[in-house]
């Protein structure tokens, strides 16, 4: 019976001690969730470590992090910075191009030691700066995010040439502002970019009045006339036509046969938008496409332009200067169905551009035109860029088609 008693005493005492391990390492697990745990992020664009105590998992967790507090030093050498009790986060700055060894102590009831390695890139720097003919050009010295395609300052574009590369595009807008550069691995960088305006190609609603000169414009090109290319024929009239590509591309003998008689064609773009309301490159595709196409076709590219409708602003003129324009021609004065109609109401003077329209009734109206310009003792004229010597640039739209 002793014997008996003996092991069940021995075996009471070995569930006892099993019983007191479990409940030593239940609390040992209960004290291991309860801990803060430590977590951290890098901001390449700032070149900044944020450091956040998050509680433990147990019910006991945020109790234990309301009562720690982080304490972060470099090497272990320097304190940086700490965080006052219940304060979970810590900013630290660091040195781009190295790694840094920071070590975090979380001091409170379940302390905790941790060091972290924090590599950060090389610091983002612009290796150039250049004008070209397109623009400026800035050169960084690590591949670049991509730049959205946006105006950086008025409608000066963005866009992205090279990897490292971004070409602030000239445009009728002078730019000063700061350029925003991203690197793909998140350094970033500032740089003060100034881009001149692009030159622009001046409009004149009024050329030389020497010799009693009047100058006779024609736009569109949709309906030639075979009466005024005979006036043209036998008196030698200098006439001006400003043509629609896609309207003088349909009648090409004719206008041939306008330029040998000693007529003069000017561009008035592709399709006759309102080139206001286009961008600069689209407004330049209107002047350039058909300048080119009315150069091949009569055998000189024009070198004055007329916006459709009057329609006239800085992109308008700066889209002139790129497709090679010399001078855009506003009018003074038009001749409709009730006669010769000037920009203030009195009669025609020397100086004056007159516009007409190439339609069904334009023989009409050249008649009667005429008969004004002898009456009032004026002479027509040959209109070219050098017409307008002298005379001062026109800033604003006259209205018209």
């Amino acid at each position: 019976m002793r014997g008996i008693h003996v092991r069940l005493a021995a075996a009471g005492t070995l569930v006892g001690l099993g019983l007191v391990v479990a409940w030593m390492g239940q609390r040992a697990d209960a004290a291991s969730q309860a801990r803060p745990t430590v977590a951290w992020t890098l901001s390449a664009a700032t070149n900044t470590v944020t450091i956040r105590l998050a509680p433990g998992s147990s019910p006991t967790g945020r109790n234990v992090l309301a009562r720690s507090r982080i304490v972060v030093s470099e090497d272990g050498k320097i304190q940086l910075s700490r965080a006052a009790p219940g304060r979970g986060v810590v900013r630290v700055p660091v040195p781009p191009g190295t790694q840094t060894q920071l070590t975090v102590q979380v001091k409170g009831p379940m302390p905790v030691t941790q060091t972290l390695a924090v590599t950060v890139p090389p610091r983002l720097r612009v290796t150039m700066l250049r004008h070209t003919a397109a623009g400026l050009l800035v050169r960084a010295s690590s591949p670049l995010r991509h730049q959205p395609r946006r105006p950086l300052c008025g409608t000066d574009q963005l866009s992205v040439p090279a990897p490292d590369e971004v070409l602030v595009a000239k445009s009728p807008d002078p730019c000063r502002a700061r350029l925003r550069l991203t690197a793909r691995d998140g350094e970033t960088a500032t740089v003060r970019v100034t881009v001149p305006a692009l030159p622009e190609t001046p409009l004149y609603s009024f050329a030389s009045p020497a010799g009693r000169a009047v100058y006779i414009t024609v736009d569109d090109g949709w309906t030639p006339s075979s009466q005024v290319l005979a006036i043209m024929r036998k008196t030698h009239l200098p006439v001006t036509a400003f043509l629609i590509q896609q309207a003088a591309q349909r009648n090409l003998a004719y206008w041939r046969a306008f330029a040998q008689a000693g007529g003069t064609v000017g561009d008035h773009t592709v399709s006759h938008p309102n080139l206001t309301q286009l961008s600069l490159s689209q407004a330049t595709f209107q002047w350039a496409h058909a300048r080119l196409a009315l150069g091949r076709w009569v055998g000189k590219a024009p070198l004055m332009g007329r916006p459709p409708y009057g329609a006239f602003d800085r992109t308008v003129a700066a889209a002139a200067y790129r497709a090679g324009l010399k001078a855009l021609v506003g009018w003074s004065a038009s001749v409709g169905s009730a006669g010769v109609k000037t920009w203030n109401g009195k009669p025609l003077d020397p100086g004056d551009i007159v516009l007409l329209h190439w339609d069904p009734g334009l023989g009409r109206q050249l008649t009667k035109l005429l008969a004004v310009i002898h009456a009032r003792h004026l002479h027509p004229m040959l209109l070219t860029p050098a017409s307008f010597a002298g005379t001062a640039p026109q800033w604003h739209s006259l209205g018209g088609d």
